[in-house]
């Protein structure tokens, strides 16, 4: 299963069990087959444009008496009626699997103990600078990053670079940020303000002239926090970093072929704006206004 596949579906009328239960789902038929075995998983929903934590039930209801395969997303935070909407979903783990409970009291606990489980399990990573100390953490995840790329055939990252010496650059440059979840050292990107070379010339046109932008570089996720929803987390805090500097705009670009990448970026609002040729080849550009 692709954790950074977005499943999409339509919100259909249910018996209304979970509500009585109190925790009210949204029944869904996907668009296409999910390749699900029956259990909870924790899910990011998306509605109307909006990113909600959610728990996925994928099964029969057997301690209710019933038959029927269903999916039903419990989605905190919304209560009100979603029939008819197209919602989109990500699966970041089972929780656990299919159970018969033996009562509805036992599985209404069941219920409770998944969701603290899932809301503890998608809380925002907390953030540190970089110090020298987190180097070799940050190179281990760095090349966990260059392995999938290459697994994919990218030949981005494939000649040595990011190195020890380029994130030592960033530490000294005070521009390295390090994400942490569960106690674990779970991310990395540059966050680097004032002109990037690379990008004064593009073919396209810029959103921006020459203001002052925000960029982001040389991001990698650790393979145990992958579909954790923390690459978003990590322009989203570059936003609001920006954000308190005055600074209006946000560059980014990707390899051609580097579709997870680009659909996060898809995906946090930025705007296609032409080709930019970097230290290794061409690629994508993109840029988002923030204010």
């Amino acid at each position: 299963m692709d954790l950074n596949i977005w499943h999409t579906g339509t919100v259909i009328r249910g018996l209304g069990n979970g509500r009585k239960l109190g925790f009210p789902t949204a029944n869904l038929a996907p668009d296409a087959p999910l390749e699900l075995t029956k259990g909870v998983y924790a899910v990011w929903v998306i509605i109307d444009g909006q990113r909600h934590k959610g728990m996925l039930y994928v099964g029969t209801r057997p301690t209710l008496g019933l038959h029927e395969l269903t999916y039903e997303i419990h989605i905190f935070g919304i209560r009100r009626n979603l029939y008819n909407k197209r919602i989109s979903f990500r699966v970041i783990c089972r929780i656990r699997e299919e159970k018969r409970f033996k009562n509805e009291k036992e599985l209404t606990a069941a219920m409770l103990n998944d969701m603290r489980l899932i809301q503890n399990l998608l809380k925002n990573p907390t953030h540190t600078l970089l110090t020298r100390a987190l180097v070799p953490e940050v190179m281990d995840i760095i090349e966990q990053a260059r392995q999938r790329m290459r697994k994919r055939n990218l030949d981005q990252w494939q000649d040595g670079y990011p190195n020890e010496a380029a994130i030592r650059a960033d530490h000294a440059n005070h521009q390295g940020h390090v994400f942490l979840k569960e106690g674990e050292t779970a991310a990395y990107a540059a966050i680097v303000f004032g002109p990037d070379p690379y990008y004064q010339h593009i073919e396209g046109q810029w959103l921006s002239n020459d203001e002052t932008y925000v960029t982001a570089h040389r991001m990698a996720v650790h393979d145990k926090f992958l579909g954790h929803g923390i690459a978003l987390h990590i322009l989203r805090y570059a936003e609001r970093l920006a954000v308190r500097k005055g600074v209006r705009w946000f560059r980014i670009d990707t390899h051609h072929d580097n579709l997870p990448m680009r659909n996060l970026i898809r995906e946090a609002g930025f705007t296609f704006c032409g080709i930019v040729q970097v230290r290794d080849g061409e690629r994508l550009a993109y840029e988002k206004e923030l204010f």
